[in-house]
């Protein structure tokens, strides 16, 4: 598993390498979205034949992307109300 400090790496990295979600449109925002639940989805039929040690390392990412995608949304599903 990941040390603190390594997670907190890799979280600052993929927040750099995200684009400015507040200036994504509607559209911009669901196919990415999309994108990245496909991705993590097709990390499920590999699963049965990899390490529990590579599962987290390939899921880790795409599951941090997630959560940044959906905290968005739900920062513009506030938004509408």
């Amino acid at each position: 598993m990941e040390s603190l400090d390594e997670r907190l790496d890799r979280i600052e990295r993929e927040a750099e390498d995200m684009p400015q979600l507040n200036n994504l449109s509607d559209q911009a925002l669901r196919l990415l979205l999309n994108q990245h639940m496909s991705d993590l989805c097709s990390l499920g039929t590999s699963i049965a034949s990899l390490p529990f040690h590579e599962i987290i390392r390939r899921a880790q990412s795409k599951y941090s992307v997630l959560g940044m995608l959906l905290r968005e949304c739900e920062m513009r599903s506030g938004k509408a109300s």
